[in-house]
């Protein structure tokens, strides 16, 4: 598992001091199965990093079905949209989220607020180059999500599934997969019995 420390080390080397400043900004949060973490319509105040556990974000539809949006852990095939339980576009325009959020097996987070982050900004240039970085990240993740519901097949979404979140596979209820990857349980399971 990365440490928060380790993961903004590693997208821009950071010093002593501005590990310290980190530090100082971060509150650390446990949370239990099943608890709503967030819920639709507030407005996102604080980044969430996970320590250990699985949340989920997910949108529900105007007929009342639920949709998984994304995953949320922390292992060795955590990218940086793994690692942060955020909907980035609520806390930037801090308008209301479509999404809620919900943790899958108890959970910890290292959490700290949008204002004190911006502190860092202003204190230290290597957080606003990580600010940018992050953002950037959150960016190529929604066009990537996106491009492969349009583009993939239902296979070819589940395989690389497999290959970047295979802890997931027998972690996560089935349902939350197949709605994951915008197909039915059925589907789901034909997929997998091919494989």
């Amino acid at each position: 598992m990365k440490t928060i420390e380790d993961f903004f080390d590693s997208q821009v080397k950071i010093n002593d001091d501005e590990k310290k400043m980190l530090k100082s900004i971060i509150e650390i949060r446990k949370y239990k199965k099943g608890e709503q973490i967030h819920y639709k319509d507030n407005i996102w105040t604080h980044f969430i990093y996970i320590n250990h556990g699985i949340m989920r974000s997910y949108i529900i539809n105007d007929k009342g079905k639920e949709f998984t949006r994304q995953f949320f852990f922390n292992t060795k095939e955590s990218s940086i949209s793994n690692l942060f339980a955020i909907d980035l576009s609520s806390i930037i325009l801090q308008e209301p989220s479509m999404r809620g959020f919900e943790v899958l097996e108890d959970s910890e987070a290292s959490i700290f607020s949008k204002q004190d982050l911006e502190k860092l900004f202003d204190r230290s240039k290597t957080f606003e180059r990580i600010g940018r970085v992050f953002m950037g990240f959150g960016y190529i993740d929604m066009d990537r999500y996106y491009n492969s519901l349009l583009a993939k097949s239902a296979k070819e979404r589940y395989m690389h599934l497999v290959h970047t979140m295979a802890n997931l596979i027998k972690q996560v209820p089935q349902y939350h997969i197949a709605s994951y990857l915008g197909i039915t349980p059925e589907s789901l399971s034909r997929i997998r019995k091919e494989i």
